[in-house]
């Protein structure tokens, strides 16, 4: 989007799928009934001139609903939009209008569902990347137990991804993905948890009591391990301040929090 010498890049990657009347396409050969991948690419690349400025969501509207416009076979469609992120680039103290450089932890996407009658969005972003140098789970040394320490693990990094389900399709979505996003961070900073679980759903709680607009969230929280430096054989003390990332499986904590519609 270039807005005189400001310019503000999206780059998405889209996928359409689609259900229908294509069994003939399958078991005959019919290939008339398919949709050439010039005319979907066509499509997209249309909308997303028209609308790119748009949110991801109400670009995932409007192509579900030109999708079933146009073709009257296809009876449901789907629609999943992945934004990579740019940031701006500094230079000379001073953020510049036409350089980036990639960047930001986190990925927005978008799925849009439809059948013409009835249509479902799903929003989130992908690996947040989250650090807390104290607070959480139980420390793994079993020789902590000095009767005076909290017995918290003292570093905990992790990427976090989160969906949520509007209600409606009538939502502005920009201020709600800022809002959720910001109810992820601020709650990870300053809950008093018990483990990892316990936050996460400290921040689904948040977020529901927050916006009655958003029906459930599901929150995965991936643990990119770091463990203290062992630091005996050289002589030398290390009260949790030096650390090694550990090439080992991660660990994923997910939880889904539903709406309570019977309160």
């Amino acid at each position: 989007m270039r807005r005189g010498d400001r310019h503000d890049p999206k780059e998405l990657t889209v996928s359409l799928r689609f259900e229908g009347e294509f069994a003939a396409a399958f078991r005959d050969g019919r290939s008339d009934l398919v949709l050439p991948g010039e005319t979907l690419k066509t499509l997209v690349h249309a909308a997303a001139r028209k609308a790119g400025d748009s949110e991801i969501e109400a670009l995932g509207l409007i192509l579900c609903e030109r999708i079933l416009s146009k073709t009257p076979r296809i009876t449901r469609a789907r629609v999943e939009i992945a934004e990579e992120s740019w940031t701006r680039l500094q230079a000379r103290g001073k953020a510049q209008g036409q350089a980036f450089m990639a960047g930001g932890s986190a990925h927005n996407n978008a799925v849009i569902t439809s059948n013409g009658g009835q249509t479902a969005v799903v929003a989130g972003f992908d690996r947040l990347l989250l650090m807390r140098t104290a607070g959480f789970a139980p420390s793994p040394r079993d020789d902590d137990d000095d009767g005076v320490s909290d017995r918290l693990q003292r570093l905990l990094v992790g990427s976090m991804d989160a969906r949520w389900t509007y209600t409606s399709a009538d939502v502005t979505f920009r201020p709600y993905r800022e809002g959720v996003r910001a109810a992820i961070i601020e709650t990870f900073a300053c809950h008093a948890s018990a483990s990892v679980q316990h936050t996460l759903y400290a921040i689904a709680d948040v977020i529901l009591a927050t916006y009655e607009e958003i029906a459930d969230v599901t929150l995965a929280f991936h643990e990119h391990p770091y463990r203290p430096a062992d630091l005996f054989s050289a002589g030398i003390e290390n009260p949790d301040e030096l650390f090694v990332a550990l090439e080992e499986p991660l660990s994923v904590v997910e939880v889904t929090v539903e709406r309570d519609e019977s309160r």
